[in-house]
């Protein structure tokens, strides 16, 4: 088998692109999608990015992680594909634990691993054990760095919602619960291994839910698209809860819900 490595970045942080890569591997190749707010930043894309063989490079002008992921996975042509953002840090064994997993799971469309951040502590409070996943899970949300899936299954088929994540001003994540939903409803064979494969700087925007407002925009619209109609009523009893234990305040929290409901009202 062949794994492609996506790697999506915007502006700066094509600087840090050089400290992702892995000693060359016969297997395996890295396809970067870089977009950028303005051409200056072009001259900070790194020599060494494209001087490596086992690198495709690509850039577009604009901005959005969604639009930019369903860019990189545009370009995949291996067998297997996984993602990685430019503050990613990969270890050494993340190639053979992908590779390994899908012999050993010949019907395994999408496999879910661990991450943990550069000082080893791990993202999430995960399970201890191997398990399928045949609904969203209640425990944790799984990251887009996490997973590693067949190409042929997902290429043409599941995408990032391009209304959700970083880069856009109202519904500031909520992409990646969208996109497992989707994968989910398409039928595809999806299991979760206690295996780390990834490290990360990045703070969980879900962790900002009583601080955000594009966070709880994205929790409102999360819940029209998982509910409907009955998202109103989903979110006015999550705003009262969480007000009555002095999460938030109630007016402003259910505001700002509401307008993530509206929104998805009139966008679907």
């Amino acid at each position: 088998m062949t794994l492609d490595v996506l790697i999506c970045s915007h502006d700066k942080g094509i600087v840090r692109i050089s400290d992702i890569f892995l000693p060359p591997h016969k297997d395996v190749r890295y396809v970067v999608s870089y977009q950028y707010s303005d051409e200056r930043y072009l001259e900070l894309i790194p020599q060494d990015l494209l001087s490596r063989e086992d690198v495709a490079f690509h850039k577009y002008p604009g901005k959005g992680l969604s639009a930019n992921r369903n860019l990189a996975l545009a370009q995949a042509t291996a067998d297997l594909v996984m993602y990685a953002d430019d503050d990613s840090r990969l270890l050494d064994n993340t190639f053979e634990v992908a590779f390994s997993t899908f012999e050993k799971h010949p019907e395994l469309d999408i496999a879910c691993f661990q991450a943990s951040t550069y000082t080893g502590k791990m993202l999430k409070d995960y399970p201890s054990t191997f398990s399928p996943l045949t609904t969203v899970p209640k425990e944790y949300n799984v990251s887009t760095i996490e997973m590693v899936f067949r190409r042929d299954k997902v290429q043409d088929t599941i995408h990032f919602d391009e209304r959700f994540g970083l880069g856009t001003k109202f519904l500031t994540c909520g992409e990646e619960e969208i996109w497992f939903k989707d994968a989910l409803q398409a039928g595809l064979s999806i299991a979760y291994f206690p295996t780390k494969i990834v490290e990360t700087s990045m703070m969980l925007k879900r962790a900002l839910l009583y601080v955000e407002a594009g966070v709880q925009r994205s929790y409102g619209a999360i819940s029209y698209y998982n509910y409907g109609k009955k998202a109103w009523w989903h979110c006015f009893k999550f705003a009262i809860t969480s007000a009555c234990k002095g999460y938030c305040h109630f007016v402003p929290f259910m505001r700002h819900l509401a307008e993530g409901i509206r929104f998805m009202e009139r966008t679907q």
